[in-house]
């Protein structure tokens, strides 16, 4: 199994906060997915996308992304394919910054000791409660490897069972939740370390989840490390 990842090197036409960053990107990606009718079908359709993304890079001490300064970012995807095409129509975006150079690079799966999460991820419990610290680990672990499972299954046309637990255990890095401003409201997120089974199908699942994102939201730029 690959994974793959799109590099970007842009310049803004215009200051980004980072608190506008998750939808400054997320714009940008879905204008580009109009541009293709088969990327316009997967934007419109309602399921897994596969796909996550990174900031900007360098990271502005002042957390204010600079007008003409350049900046990189990468989407990360299971599917090359997808990111071709995106890299084909990423130039002809409209969005408030230039594309300057794309280039796809790809990684081979190896073996996974620790996921950490790069960015906070969102989990969503019923009557649309996110998730606290009070909630418990052991319902956050059965609903982040639930999630990775559904969207194997779905990519790969799998049967994993759907009870299928990879995450030998998870412990929580940050003291209070973080919000995620996006579309003038906040999503709730928090951070994780994950230590993975050792047996293969927990690899196979652990580096997919690597891959496409943890839980909820990936395609507003939540996403994970692993080594």
């Amino acid at each position: 199994m690959n994974y793959h990842e799109l590099i970007v090197t842009t310049q803004l036409k215009q200051d980004v906060t980072n608190d506008e960053m998750y939808s400054f990107l997320n714009n940008l990606i879905n204008n580009a997915l109009l541009y293709d009718e088969q990327l316009r079908e997967i934007h419109e359709r309602n399921e897994y996308k596969f796909y996550t993304y990174s900031s900007l890079n360098p990271i502005e001490k002042d957390r204010i992304y600079k007008k003409n300064r350049i900046y990189i970012f990468n989407i990360r995807s299971i599917n090359k394919i997808f990111l071709a095409n995106l890299k084909r129509v990423l130039p002809l975006t409209e969005a408030n910054v230039k594309i300057i150079a794309t280039e796809i690079k790809s990684y081979s799966q190896k073996w996974i000791t620790r996921l950490t999460t790069l960015s906070p991820i969102v989990a969503t419990l019923p009557k649309k409660k996110y998730w606290k610290k009070e909630d418990g680990l052991t319902e956050l672990t059965t609903r982040m490897c639930k999630n990775a499972v559904r969207k194997y299954n779905q990519y790969f046309n799998a049967q994993i069972p759907e009870n299928t637990i990879f995450i030998q255990s998870i412990a929580q890095t940050n003291l209070k939740p973080i919000k995620i401003p996006y579309k003038q409201a906040n999503l709730i997120g928090n951070k994780f370390i994950m230590e993975i089974k050792t047996d293969k199908l927990s690899q196979d699942l652990a580096f997919f989840m690597k891959a496409t994102g943890a839980l909820e939201k990936n395609t507003i730029g939540l996403r994970i490390y692993g080594k």
